[in-house]
């Protein structure tokens, strides 16, 4: 019996002969990745991006609109923030974190540049105290440009200091700093001093 066992091992053994050495030379498929197959600004790459809203000929592409708002905007009829349905009315910020999942500023890595202990800053996504919106007032006078917040709560969103539009889609005040840096409503200016004045 042990002599049939043998030379029926032999013989599998001999028939997975040429299956072993294909395993062999075949790289193994690598190990699945904890992150996902591609990097956020490929992902963005692939998808329609809210902030390019315009065409290379020059022409609003208004189907991005619907991204952020319940419907499309008509820039001559809804001429303030208080005027458009935007999706997450309650919390404005979450529109900008659907895709911006690093939550760094105000008290990030950008603040850590200029301020030793950034634990003291407080929370800028808030509705900002009297001297503060009295500044935000007083910025809005001196300079062509608009700081909307959020028109049920007061507060300051990301948009207060971003504008979330590419220049050419919005006109006057509201399109002021759209194709800066950042997309800083300051254009380059000190954006802290708008709130935080000397």
């Amino acid at each position: 019996m042990a002599k049939k066992f043998v030379e029926t091992l032999a013989i599998c053994a001999a028939a997975m002969l040429p299956a072993l050495a294909y395993a062999a030379e075949t790289p193994a498929p690598p190990a699945p990745s904890e992150q996902p197959p591609y990097t956020r600004s490929e992902a963005l790459k692939s998808i329609m991006n809210p902030h390019e809203q315009i065409n290379d000929e020059g022409y609003v592409l208004w189907a991005t609109c619907s991204i952020c708002h319940q419907n499309t905007p008509d820039p001559a009829k809804e001429k303030s923030i208080r005027d458009v349905k935007l999706r997450f009315a309650d919390d404005l910020t979450q529109i900008c974190y659907r895709c911006h999942v690093v939550k760094m500023h105000p008290a990030g890595e950008m603040a850590q540049l200029t301020l030793t202990d950034v634990r003291s800053i407080p929370n800028h996504l808030s509705a900002p105290p009297k001297n503060i919106y009295e500044n935000m007032r007083i910025i809005q006078k001196d300079l062509p440009t608009i700081m909307p917040v959020e028109p049920a709560t007061g507060r300051i969103t990301c948009a207060t200091c971003h504008n979330p539009h590419e220049r050419g889609v919005l006109y006057g005040r509201a399109d002021y700093g759209a194709d800066s840096r950042f997309r800083l409503r300051s254009a380059g200016l000190d954006i802290c001093q708008y709130c935080h004045r000397k």
